[in-house]
């Protein structure tokens, strides 16, 4: 216990002036008269002891009354935790206002709970004090420091964000603006619900420069399922074909839940109707089949109900089913009547044949598909726009032939990795192995083929392992590859071991021919990327957009509440749009270049907020210790009265209250001896 007046300490002499005044006993004396001394004798004996009793006690209480008085007027306290502040402070207050922060706490949502205890920090602040507020969406006026009223200004404007940051991120943010400060004393608030997922302190570098104060909010346990992703089963849409559309949701309370309903809106209507069951703190999958009718640019989303936790029961999905694919067959000599047969007559493909010699390289970008086909020699042209064709996402299927120029081949798929031809080996040989787990063969076997009849070559080219990522998916019997994947960037290029001719086999007459490149072509198509997460701030590729010097694009919600032009760069041919921290609501919106849309993307709020795994106050204070911030000072947040827990904690616990208190104890205790002990 400390003194703030310690000298007040000399007014115990006044304790004199009671004792004085009992030892004494001034008063008047009177004449009493008694017929017999006898009874005066017993009267004497028998209140003697019990008069000096009363006396001693009334003079106990008023000494201890002086006391207790001498002991408030100084000044108790106990000492705080930390060493009391002097001078004006740079205060940087950070309020967690991810979504976990709606949950409700004792009496309110912490959200709410926290911007009222960051005002309390304020208000427990000297006038002179500067403040900084900082929330997770890292706003630009948020990077300067404001006075009390001011900070209570802008907090008023904060709302929960989808944006998602880590504790290390925040404090790195916070030091940064303090360090750059003129102001001596520099002190940090957390105001959070400390997410295990996102409280990183080992990664922070602690400063002792720096008081670091977290103030803890506790949730109020609640039940929350979420749907965590949505994706369909196949990487390709097919114009007026059923589609399977597959989710994972998960339950994240210890709870079970059964026959929860889930729904599948797309293009304005419901689709699907599913009901899950999940057991306690478990994740299950479950998929809607449905048909998106047309083609064109298309929105669903997936969702189910729960209370209080929300943001997670939606997730949302778009796509660009194609009129027709785009294939380019591309022949050293004459057309192939196998693969004319294949796609002229299927209105799913735009098929095109055209002569090696009167290629125009301007259109390659515009197809999805390159066949090549007995094509004898490349030239360093078409080499090198055949090469970002296929890194930009194209497929290209080769077919060679027999007689190639082995050194200029060589040179184009040794530069993208993949595997290159050898000599012509003129053997008859059956394909051997059938990789029936390969995408392209996705519902072409009702169960695992066996003892099936393979394709036969009579004279192939030996193709040579390459430095790409690759998959066989046929070999012949001695090994060799037959056809054989290589991945290239975002594309792909297959390759055969020769000819669609009766010299080199049978694959063109083969029942394994049609489905094979059939597949082979509609996976070619692109596969977009069905959502992306707010706040991640990563770039949307959409593909081919022919863009004038000035043009700008547009983004545009579905139900047109909002609309933005996001920053846009051209790089090999693809446009790629940034949009940003300005979309802060989930939802699908459309890329307009003018009135037409170019392209739709899909956004989600993260889901790493759905947890409700939250930090303890002991595993926090522990954690505190371990990340090195041995000073750091811990507040349980629920309490209502923050603003004197931190007056307690850096400037001591006052108790002259308490000397006041027992001083008037003391002096009714004198009254009730002086009244009822005769």
């Amino acid at each position: 216990m400390s003194f703030a007046n310690p000298m007040f300490f000399w007014a115990l002499l006044g304790l004199a002036v009671p004792i004085l005044i009992h030892l004494f006993r001034f008063r008047r004396f009177r004449t009493v008269y008694f017929t017999n001394i006898k009874f005066l004798q017993e009267l004497r004996k028998e209140t003697h002891s019990r008069s000096r009793l009363r006396h001693l006690l009334i003079l106990l209480m008023r000494c201890l009354a002086i006391i207790a008085l001498v002991f408030a007027f100084a000044r108790p306290y106990l000492p705080g935790a930390q060493k009391a502040i002097i001078g004006t402070s740079a205060i940087s207050i950070y309020i967690d206002n991810s979504f976990s922060m709606n949950a409700r706490g004792e009496s309110s949502s912490l959200f709410e709970l926290a911007k009222k205890q960051a005002l309390d920090i304020v208000a427990s602040s000297k006038p002179s004090d500067r403040f900084q507020l900082i929330t997770n969406d890292f706003e630009g006026r948020h990077q300067r420091l404001l006075s009390a009223e001011q900070f209570s200004e802008q907090i008023q404007e904060v709302q929960l964000s989808p944006a998602v940051r880590k504790i290390s991120e925040v404090i790195t943010r916070q030091s940064d603006l303090l360090k750059h400060s003129a102001i001596q004393n520099k002190i940090i608030y957390l105001v959070s619900d400390f997410q295990a997922g996102s409280s990183d302190f080992n990664s922070t570098k602690p400063d002792t420069g720096i008081r670091l104060n977290c103030i803890h909010l506790n949730a109020v346990q609640a039940d929350n399922i979420s749907i965590d992703s949505v994706w369909f089963e196949k990487p390709f849409r097919e114009k007026d074909k059923p589609e399977t559309v597959q989710l994972r949701a998960s339950n994240r309370s210890a709870k079970r839940f059964d026959d929860v309903p889930v729904k599948l809106i797309a293009d304005g209507a419901q689709r699907g109707l599913e009901s899950l069951s999940l057991g306690a703190d478990s994740t299950s999958n479950s998929q809607l089949v449905f048909t998106a009718s047309g083609s064109g640019f298309h929105s669903a989303y997936v969702e189910l109900n729960d209370f209080p936790i929300v943001f997670d029961d939606r997730y949302y999905i778009s796509w660009n089913t194609p009129e027709q694919i785009k294939v380019l067959c591309i022949n050293g000599g004459s057309e192939n009547s196998y693969l004319n047969q294949l796609f002229l007559r299927n209105k799913a493909f735009e098929y095109k044949n055209v002569s090696a010699l009167q290629l125009d390289y301007t259109s390659l970008s515009q197809q999805q598909c390159i066949i090549l086909h007995e094509i004898g020699s490349l030239s360093s042209g078409i080499s090198q726009e055949l090469k970002k064709f296929i890194q930009n996402g194209g497929s290209v299927l080769v077919f060679p032939s027999l007689n190639s120029d082995l050194a200029s081949w060589g040179a184009f798929l040794s530069s993208i990795g993949a595997g290159t031809y050898g000599q012509v080996v003129h053997q008859e040989q059956k394909v051997g192995m059938l990789n029936s787990h390969h995408p392209i063969y996705d519902d072409v076997f009702e169960k695992k083929p066996e003892g099936i009849d393979l394709p036969l070559t009579r004279a192939y080219l030996q193709i040579k392992p390459g430095q790409g990522k690759e998959e066989s998916i046929m070999r012949l019997q001695n090994g060799e590859r037959f056809l054989t994947q290589f991945d290239v960037g975002k594309g792909k290029i297959y390759l055969t071991s020769g000819p669609l001719n009766e010299e080199a086999g049978n694959f063109q007459k083969h029942a394994l021919f049609i489905p094979t490149i059939y597949k082979i072509a509609l996976y070619s198509f692109p596969a977009v990327q069905l959502s992306y997460t707010l706040g991640e701030g990563k770039g949307i590729s959409i593909g081919s957009v022919a863009l004038g010097a000035d043009q700008t694009l547009r983004m545009r919600s579905l139900d047109e509440d909002l609309e933005i032009i996001p920053e846009h760069r051209v790089i090999d041919g693809n446009v790629w749009i940034y949009p940003g921290n300005r979309i802060k609501k989930a939802g699908s919106y459309k890329v307009l270049q003018g009135s037409t849309e170019v392209a739709r993307v899909s956004f989600n709020y993260s889901r790493q907020e759905s947890s409700s795994e939250r930090l303890s106050s002991s595993v926090l204070e522990e954690t505190l210790q371990d990340a090195g911030w041995t000073s750091a000072q811990l507040f349980d947040g629920n309490q209502k009265e923050i603003r004197q827990a931190i007056s307690d904690r850096e400037q001591g616990k006052s108790l002259w209250k308490l000397f006041v208190i027992l001083a008037l104890i003391f002096l009714a205790a004198e009254s009730i001896i002086i009244r009822l002990v005769k």
